[in-house]
């Protein structure tokens, strides 16, 4: 990465031209020519040259998920020079593409079934016939796209229909068009980040035209205020505000709002959650957007977890949550087991196979209101089966509280116990005579509490991810609130989801794509000169220009091997992670981890204490055999498989 001495920038009287340029307003003038702006028509200055440019590109991406790379590739494959600037360290970087199933949407070529099934899914609601259109498109033909775009190889493309995954493909089986959905994903694995490294792969290659900026959070976007255009992003890197100009267009990729609890509480109505996928959406673009005029659509629709109501247990901040039960019925769903809010009353439907936290209701599938507080609550009988099905973790039964009776239960959990011992009452007879008229519950499902003890473990609400945002139209184009294009500003991906009602998977991944090329390509086309500007002077800059700073490269890295040393390579959840072993006669002496981008708390910490556990192996079947990490599953692998590769490199030796 190059140094940034090149400019002191907020030193002296360039500072306080760029704190002026904030503020919209110039505080001193210089010479007119600056090369950082778009001439008038009129040969005046015009709004850009009053502001000072600490970097100069045709197109910035703002953010480093699926949508933002694919934008970013595209706009460079149309002559673009683009800067990819990402809140995150690289290892974070990624948001939910990177953590996701991997699994696109696929119409299997017929754009007509699609169009009819996207409409079926707005369950009633307007949705432009343009976005429609632009979505099916793309799920229609999103597998040769990425293999002729992308680089992909359809042989080793899967199609998990009528797999454990198959009751997701499609996930609206009784909605008209829905025969020609499917869910494919890029090669036999899933969850893995693979189609995630593929598109990241795509934006290295183009390391000639697209500068990556990681831990470089844009902070605000700048404003033309005679046209609207929007002509730069103003970004914090290394402890300073850069203004950063965007010749031809910006385009939003920071996914959506998940990870911020004061805008899930305000437009999703959900007090108690835990995030699921990526944990660093913040809204950030929505905010952003929304200062400077943006309409917002779809703010109240996402996606939650598939099974046992959608909730899941409460994790750490900055940490994944559990997935309790995933398409499936078992010992945390049936039987004696039963989901009670504050008051001690049950609220939905526990054994019904959710929809990403979707549950039906009078003809759609919609997010559940949940209560403030949720208890999950089981008899003794369901804790043998429970424990028998190993559903719950080591850390997950330290959470669970056991009581000799229901007034125990009801002042351990808060409910209210005449509330509590109703809802219990009236569930054993709902079990007892095959019929749930409170929530629905088939028959087979339950059963009655045996009476002996109960059990009560706090849950909350499990969230995948957000589907609102900036509204954008099929162009790509972000909308302001009287319903006109905001000039040059562009989003993809999450941040303004199609999705306004239910949701079919792969949907996410494919309008990340299908967006994310129809705003790369508008972007990065040149646009009209801006209008000629008279509210302050003009002053002088000298921009960085595209290659001076980026912190990505596709160039190969050297390792040096001493006596006995060798490399090896596999790919982790984040990029690549590289090892060096040292042998001693036939066995491995010493495992270095020499590179990695994997997410600090996650992979990162376990690729900390994991390689001593290869320490006196001698084959790859011995490393193979090396148990996983909980939670770094991809890490894990990628390790072995880093060892693995370094061990053949010394069995040629």
């Amino acid at each position: 990465m190059k140094e940034l001495s090149r400019r002191d920038f907020l030193k002296g009287a360039a500072g306080m031209a760029a704190i002026g340029a904030l503020t919209g307003h110039s505080v001193f003038a210089s010479e007119q020519e600056t090369g950082t702006g778009q001439t008038s028509e009129a040969g005046a200055y015009t709004y850009a040259d009053t502001i000072v440019w600490d970097a100069q590109y045709d197109v910035v991406v703002m953010g480093m998920g699926a949508a933002g790379m694919v934008t970013a590739k595209t706009a460079a494959d149309n002559g673009a020079k683009v800067v990819i600037v990402e809140k995150c360290a690289e290892g974070e970087a990624g948001g939910n593409s990177k953590v996701c199933g991997q699994l696109f949407a696929y119409a299997n070529g017929d754009k007509e079934a699609a169009k009819t099934y996207y409409n079926a899914l707005a369950g009633g609601r307007d949705i432009p016939e343009a976005i429609v259109d632009a979505i099916s498109e793309g799920v229609a033909n999103m597998a040769d796209t990425l293999e002729k775009e992308f680089g992909f190889d359809s042989s080793e493309y899967m199609d998990w229909t009528g797999s454990t995954l198959g009751a997701m493909s499609p996930e609206y089986p009784e909605m008209p068009g829905s025969d020609k959905m499917a869910l494919w994903t890029t090669h036999a694995g899933v969850s893995d980040s693979y189609l995630f490294q593929g598109l990241k792969r795509n934006v290295e290659e183009r390391s000639d035209s697209i500068d990556v900026w990681y831990s470089s959070p844009a902070v605000s976007l700048i404003q033309d205020p005679i046209s609207k255009a929007v002509i730069g992003v103003t970004v914090e890197r290394e402890g300073t505000r850069m203004n950063v100009r965007a010749l031809n267009g910006v385009c939003i990729c920071t996914g959506g709002f998940e990870c911020n609890r004061e805008m899930v509480q305000q437009y999703l109505n959900v007090i108690n959650y835990a995030p699921r996928g990526g944990q660093f959406n913040t809204g950030d673009g929505i905010r952003m957007a929304q200062e400077i005029g943006a309409d917002l659509w779809h703010m109240t629709c996402y996606e939650g977890l598939f099974g046992l109501g959608g909730v899941t247990w409460p994790a750490e901040e900055g940490t994944p949550c559990a997935q309790p039960c995933t398409l499936t019925r078992n010992a945390l769903n049936t039987g004696a087991s039963i989901l009670v809010g504050t008051d001690g009353n049950r609220f939905v439907n526990e054994s019904e196979i959710v929809r990403h936290g979707h549950l039906y209701e009078n003809g759609i599938w919609g997010n559940p209101t949940y209560p403030e507080k949720v208890w999950l609550i089981f008899d003794e009988t369901q804790k043998g089966l429970i424990e028998e099905e190993a559903l719950l973790e080591e850390e997950q039964w330290a959470a669970v509280t056991e009581y000799d009776s229901i007034e125990a239960m009801a002042e351990g959990t808060g409910c209210k116990a005449e509330m509590l011992e109703a809802t219990i009452s009236a569930y054993n007879s709902f079990a007892e005579n095959g019929i749930d008229y409170t929530a629905g519950r088939e028959a087979e499902y339950m059963r009655a509490f045996d009476g002996n003890k109960y059990y009560a473990m706090y849950v909350v609400s499990g969230l995948l991810n957000t589907q609102g945002g900036p509204r954008r139209d099929e162009n790509a184009q972000v909308i302001d609130i009287q319903g006109n294009p905001i000039p040059h500003l562009y989003s993809a991906g999450e941040c303004g989801g199609i999705t306004v009602c239910m949701y079919q998977w792969g949907t996410n991944i494919a309008e990340c794509i299908t967006f994310g090329r129809i705003a790369g390509k508008n972007a990065a086309e040149e646009k009209e000169p801006l209008p000629a500007y008279e509210g302050a002077a003009a002053v002088a800059s000298t921009p960085a220009m595209p290659g001076e700073i980026s912190d990505s490269s596709a160039a190969e890295a050297e390792y040096e091997r001493g006596e006995n040393q060798y490399i090896g390579k596999g790919t982790g959840m984040g990029g690549d992670v590289v090892v060096r072993i040292t042998m001693d006669g036939n066995k491995i002496a010493n495992v270095e981890v020499l590179e990695q981008a994997e997410t600090p708390s996650i992979g990162g910490a376990a690729l900390e204490t994991l390689p001593q556990q290869f320490i006196g192996l001698d084959s790859e079947e011995a490393v193979n055999a090396v148990d996983a990490v909980s939670g770094a599953t991809v890490t894990t692998n990628a390790l072995k498989t880093a060892i693995s590769n370094a061990l053949l490199e010394a069995a040629k030796s």
